[in-house]
């Protein structure tokens, strides 16, 4: 006789398919944001304000955890689904489960807090980049994204594909023995106050909820469970033929249906309120940096015309488009028109980025960690609208001071002539940039240059006017996209700030960068 399925595994079945739709990389946000604020924390950065959009979402799972337990693992984690479905329909195909002795089991699962460990250290506190790409969660949470996503987490989705495989023959596999996130949970969950009652002195010598355990717990040894494996599936109260499990939140008893909805319900809801108090804190924020933007430097050269521009930026997928609007020659607002990118990731970098470039007046800030590909794709949108918003140099002379008109003249006039005259060019180089003094000069015009990044023929072009570098394009390369994407996004523009090759390579990129450099200075030999 088939065993019927009980409508409270129903409903969680339910919730689950509802969170794994709507919020498939909700796991990775949570972790991610753990991660962001130990970062801020140990760096002295840490801003509630600034922080508050990226720390939404972990700071409610802890909350629910603390009080509910793990229902977040067991009713609305995307990766614990799969891992569900998984060992599911191969229980069905193979027809046969494989069985981990208990000691066994209680060694492996030490292996989670030895990947938390591990985090904590290279990625956390030493901020290394190069686990990115290795990343199964971050895998999981592009799989509707794969087509594009492969380039990017190519070892990710090979673990991922393993994990699937060991899931395929032990139950919650990834979440017993790997998940770091789970480790986290597994020892906040410990002090909870929803509690699942079981007086063994009542059981008979079945020992269905054991064998029924998602994650493998001997309850047949406990009157209480208080192990923070336990992700509050409840199988073990739907299994047991004396009904002699149920639940318990301070104590008092509660329907298993009704503690399900609450939490499920208090995570939505704290959720969405957070979500909402964050917004509002943001556009505060934001306000607040313009008002200070405005007052503080008033005296301050503006950099760019009155106006409104728009731009494009590849983040995480092309279509990246921003609206940059700039009132007393200074960036008063960015609004993002439109993305391509993943919700959950461009979300955290929407919410900080536009404001730290308004803060900084530059594009020059800090991608946010887990959300890289969308911040730099903010950036390379907000400096392609801002091309057409910058004054030049003799402008910017003119505006502020009228005195300085002559010496503006004598400068453009020196560049243009500093081959023949290298003293006019020194001097009026101390009147405009001081990197000019160092700097050779070029005669005007469009060249070409071939280098070498982590392959051959790398090729871009410089444009020289008025003896300075002025635009640098990438022509074309056979390089790996996403690490020249992270060097072509930010080496051209710091050789045109500093009018030299002399600058440093991106980290994790330094082959690619190198390659610009070559190929730049090459066309600039050119061009002497």
């Amino acid at each position: 006789m088939k065993n019927k399925i009980s409508k409270l595994q129903i409903a969680r079945f339910i919730s689950q398919v509802a969170f794994l739709i709507l919020l498939p990389g909700l796991f990775t946000l949570s972790f991610s944001q753990v991660g962001n604020l130990y970062s801020d924390i140990i760096k002295g950065d840490f801003n509630l304000i600034a922080s508050l959009p990226y720390l939404t979402t972990m700071l409610v799972t802890i909350s629910i955890t603390i009080v509910f337990g793990r229902f977040f693992c067991g009713w609305m984690c995307a990766f614990g689904t799969m891992n569900d479905f998984i060992y599911m329909i191969s229980s069905k195909i193979f027809k046969f489960k494989f069985k981990v002795d208990a000691k066994t089991d209680r060694i492996l699962k030490m292996l989670k807090y030895v990947v938390l460990i591990f985090i904590l250290i290279f990625v956390w506190t030493l901020g290394s980049k190069t686990l990115n790409s290795f990343s199964p969660w971050n895998a999981f949470a592009q799989i509707s994204n794969f087509k594009n996503a492969i380039f990017d987490y190519s070892l990710g989705f090979i673990i991922l594909a393993l994990i699937a495989a060991g899931a395929m023959f032990i139950e919650r596999f990834f979440c017993r023995y790997l998940c770091p996130l789970g480790g986290i949970f597994s020892l906040v969950s410990r002090f909870r106050l929803f509690k699942i009652n079981k007086p063994n002195e009542k059981c008979g010598k079945c020992r269905l909820c054991t064998t029924k355990c998602s994650m493998g717990i001997e309850l047949y040894k406990v009157n209480k469970v208080t192990s923070g494996e336990c992700i509050n599936c409840l199988k073990c109260l739907d299994v047991c033929p004396r009904k002699n499990t149920n639940i318990s939140v301070a104590d008092e008893n509660l329907n298993p249906a009704l503690a399900s909805s609450i939490a499920i319900a208090a995570f939505a809801g704290v959720y969405a309120a957070s979500t909402t108090a964050a917004n509002i804190a943001i556009k505060n924020n934001k306000a607040s940096i313009i008002s200070s933007s405005s007052t503080t430097n008033n005296n301050a050269k503006g950099q760019y015309k009155d106006g409104t521009y728009t731009g494009e930026g590849v983040g995480f997928k092309p279509g990246m488009q921003v609206s940059v609007t700039v009132k007393n020659n200074k960036i008063s607002n960015i609004e993002i028109v439109s993305t391509n990118d993943t919700p959950g990731y461009f979300d955290q970098a929407s919410s900080v980025i536009p404001s730290e470039i308004i803060k900084a007046q530059s594009t020059d800030v800090d991608a946010v960690s887990g959300a890289t590909r969308s911040s730099n794709g903010i950036m390379s949108a907000v400096e392609d609208a801002l091309k057409n918003a910058k004054l030049n140099s003799t402008s910017n002379l003119k505006n502020s001071s009228s005195t300085k008109t002559a010496e503006t003249e004598q400068n453009t006039n020196s560049s243009n002539t500093a081959t023949e005259n290298n003293t006019s060019s020194n001097s009026s180089s101390s009147n405009g940039s001081s990197s000019d003094s160092s700097q050779k000069a070029y005669k005007d015009g469009t060249y070409t240059g071939v280098g070498n990044g982590f392959r051959p023929d790398l090729n871009v072009s410089v444009t020289i006017k008025s003896g300075k570098i002025t635009n640098i394009e990438m022509l074309s390369n056979n390089e790996t996209p996403r690490f020249f994407d992270a060097a072509s996004q930010t080496v051209p523009q710091e050789i045109i700030e500093a009018q030299s090759t002399n600058v440093d390579a991106v980290s994790g990129a330094t082959m690619s960068s190198n390659g610009i450099m070559e190929a730049v200075q090459k066309a600039l030999d050119k061009a002497i």
